[in-house]
């Protein structure tokens, strides 16, 4: 009895810690960008963008030690450790000096970057090993502790802040979660040759997934560096709506998994789609009739325009939520062949981005047009019908 109360417990509470969680890195944006200029801000953004690509590795990572953890599959950790951050060495150190010819960042923010990166990776094996073993409570207080120390520093020193700085919070919260990793769990046992398959495919999706809505955060400050502040500021609204969606998506894989050997998965799966639809509807209302109000109230003035940017943002986040939820789909069947159209897509997303770029309100449009009609073509094209497993 006391297992099953801990089992749903955890249902219940985990997707309400989820949501708290991205409101504490929401406070971190709030402070940052009521002190810093619209411009400072846009930039910080495009660091945090490329950040979000990178922290693909240790993310990917997490869960393949958690899968493989998990199934008690032998693998060399301390050679795949090893390995992975050489190798991610090797591409950092390219990047450093390479990315500053065609984005306006700094080698000094650059490596305090790659700084957050390192440690990132070492914290994801022992993430997945928590995660492996159900131990969601410490599992969660490492994710709440990373984004409280960012958000305490980011206070506390809110008067001498640039982006250095900013950046420097990131650091020092993902140092101190890692810390705490030391005393919650014993890095994963190694044994056996290096098994890294899982690990590259996962990284594969996560990278598609991730540059959807990362790489118009880079090029905005290429494009319209006046505007990137406004432009980063609808982005906190529109990208908080793809938050939401992904914790709701993590109540709904089990269900989906459950379904997925069953007649009438079908069935289960279309209606699962309309509740999301009538969702993503209700979200589009609340867009354009309180959010623009909400704005100026919660980053103070200056940033006007992303009132009237986050009405045409939000369609480009229904279109990658849409997505996304196919993904989803396609997940729980074990299909991995949606990743053609997933590419197909990305591609038409760069044409899109480095060819409509005349105004911002051109840009969004383009950009929602994309993903809308790649959604929409997805939906009629993935095969739902489940691999019926029969017994002998």
């Amino acid at each position: 009895m006391t297992s099953f109360i801990q089992r749903h417990a955890v249902l219940l509470i985990f997707p309400i810690l989820d949501v708290a969680l991205n409101l504490v890195n929401y406070a971190y944006h709030l402070l940052l960008a009521r002190e810093l200029s619209s411009t400072v801000y846009g930039l910080l953004n495009a660091y945090l963008a490329f950040l979000g690509l990178l922290l693909i590795i240790g993310g990917a990572l997490q869960w393949t030690v958690t899968r493989d953890y998990s199934q008690q599959k032998t693998n060399d950790y301390q050679k795949l450790r090893f390995r992975i951050l050489a190798v991610t060495g090797c591409f950092l150190l390219i990047l450093l000096y390479a990315l500053p010819y065609f984005l306006p960042f700094t080698k000094i923010n650059l490596l305090i970057v790659y700084l957050i990166i390192v440690f990132h990776i070492l914290l994801s094996f022992r993430r997945g090993v928590l995660q492996a073993t159900e131990r969601f409570y410490a599992l969660n207080l490492s994710y709440y502790i990373e984004s409280v120390v960012k958000v305490l520093a980011t206070w506390l020193l809110i008067q001498q802040t640039n982006v250095s700085y900013a950046l420097l919070f990131i650091l020092a919260g993902m140092i101190a979660s890692y810390l705490l990793s030391l005393m919650q769990v014993t890095f994963p046992v190694s044994s056996g040759r290096i098994q890294a398959n899982g690990l590259v495919h996962m990284v594969h999706t996560q990278v598609v997934m991730t540059l959807f809505f990362t790489l118009d955060s880079l090029l905005v400050t290429r494009y319209f560096p006046q505007l990137a502040g406004d432009y980063s500021v609808a982005l906190r609204f529109g990208q908080l709506l793809l938050f939401v969606a992904l914790s709701l998506a993590q109540l709904l894989l089990p269900r989906l998994s459950q379904k997925s050997q069953d007649e009438d998965f079908l069935l289960w799966e279309r209606r699962f789609y309309r509740i999301l639809l009538g969702g993503l509807a209700l979200a589009v209302l609340v867009y354009w009739t309180i959010v623009p109000y909400l704005i100026p109230i919660l980053f103070g003035s200056g940033y006007d325009a992303a009132t009237h940017y986050i009405k045409y943002m939000v369609f480009v986040y229904v279109g990658i939520t849409l997505i996304q939820y196919e993904a989803l789909v396609q997940f729980s069947l074990h299909r991995t062949g949606y990743l053609k159209g997933y590419w197909l897509i990305l591609i038409l997303f760069i044409i899109v981005l480095t060819t409509f770029h005349s105004t911002v309100e051109t840009w969004l449009l383009a950009q929602a047009g994309v993903f809308l009609l790649g959604a929409l073509i997805l939906r009629f094209t993935l095969p739902r019908h489940p691999h019926l497993v029969k017994e002998a």
